[in-house]
């Protein structure tokens, strides 16, 4: 990767947040003492997602303390993903953020990503169109280390191939998840579901976002693969002892949604098709003819200024 010569491109951080009051006010004025001291534009985006609790409230308060924040509303509970169509439709920067609320993230781990997206590929010549923090893993189990270490070492003595560092493990539920998305839609990343990633906004704004909700972490990420975008992963700050993973919302139908008919661009509006050569024209109205001829104005036609 070459370092880039242009300046830092503004950043815009997307929060939603569904009846999260208590992690709001932590995590919110860390967000907006993090931002302040980057030497870019940097916008705040907290979509309140039809919050139940005191989460409007807090929002409320933390508004004069928190620098360019934005809030956003939802009148009932809607999803991960339509929160980010809701925030990209009001955002102003080249690039654009999503974190969630949970303690699997600390907000400076966004530093090495604006990093990592402002490189150039040197063999394509390309910026990343996406960078995605993994979080840190747990334990694995005995069965798990020994099958895996059975599986590297065989490529190893027949292939050659060099023995890699075994992703993060997540628990089976995870693994389960992360193995189909890889099979089914060409997933390549260690933790699909991490709710922290980075994107370049016009790759947002070119692929529609289809899912409502917490299945849009795979839809966007497949879509980046099949359209050969450069993508890379980094670790987040760990957490001693590993927090819990939240789960995950429903993702069926959005699943179904996006695999029996992915959008990777926007409908064009219909336009009126031009006449051909041959075609029959029908001739303009005699009365309104000679009075354009005459330089008079036709019904419904504005009146030249004298």
């Amino acid at each position: 990767m070459a370092k880039p010569t242009a300046p830092h491109d503004g950043v815009t951080v997307v929060i939603p947040a569904h009846n999260a009051a208590a992690q709001l006010e932590k995590m919110l004025p860390a967000w907006g003492l993090l931002l302040g001291k980057q030497n870019r534009p940097v916008q705040i985006i907290v979509v309140n997602d039809g919050s139940t609790d005191g989460t409007a409230a807090v929002l409320e308060k933390l508004a004069p303390r928190v620098p360019h924040l934005h809030v956003l509303t939802h009148d009932t509970h809607r999803g991960f993903g339509t929160c980010l169509r809701t925030a990209l439709a009001e955002t102003t920067h080249p690039l654009f953020m999503y974190a969630g609320l949970d303690n699997q993230y600390t907000p400076g781990d966004i530093r090495p990503m604006l990093e990592r997206i402002e490189l150039r590929d040197e063999i394509f010549g390309k910026q990343p169109d996406l960078i995605s923090g993994f979080r840190a893993g747990r334990p694995r189990p005995t069965l798990v280390k020994w099958v895996s270490g059975a599986w590297k070492l065989f490529w190893r003595v027949f292939a050659g191939l060099p023995i890699v560092d075994s992703p993060p493990w997540y628990g089976w539920g995870e693994w389960w998840y992360k193995t189909r998305a890889g099979w089914v839609f060409g997933v390549p990343l260690a933790d699909v579901n991490s709710a922290f990633k980075l994107y370049r906004t016009a790759f947002l704004k070119r692929v529609p976002i289809q899912s409502d909700g917490d299945f849009v972490h795979v839809e966007l990420v497949a879509k980046a693969t099949f359209l050969t975008s450069i993508m890379d992963e980094i670790p987040l700050t760990p957490k001693n002892p590993p927090e819990p993973l939240p789960p995950l919302g429903p993702v069926s139908a959005d699943r179904s949604r996006v695999f029996s008919d992915p959008k990777f661009a926007f409908d064009m509006p219909a336009t009126v098709k031009p006449p051909e050569a041959g075609d029959a024209v029908a001739p303009p109205d005699a009365p309104a003819a000679e009075a354009n001829a005459e330089g008079l104005a036709s019904p419904g036609s504005p009146v030249p200024a004298s």
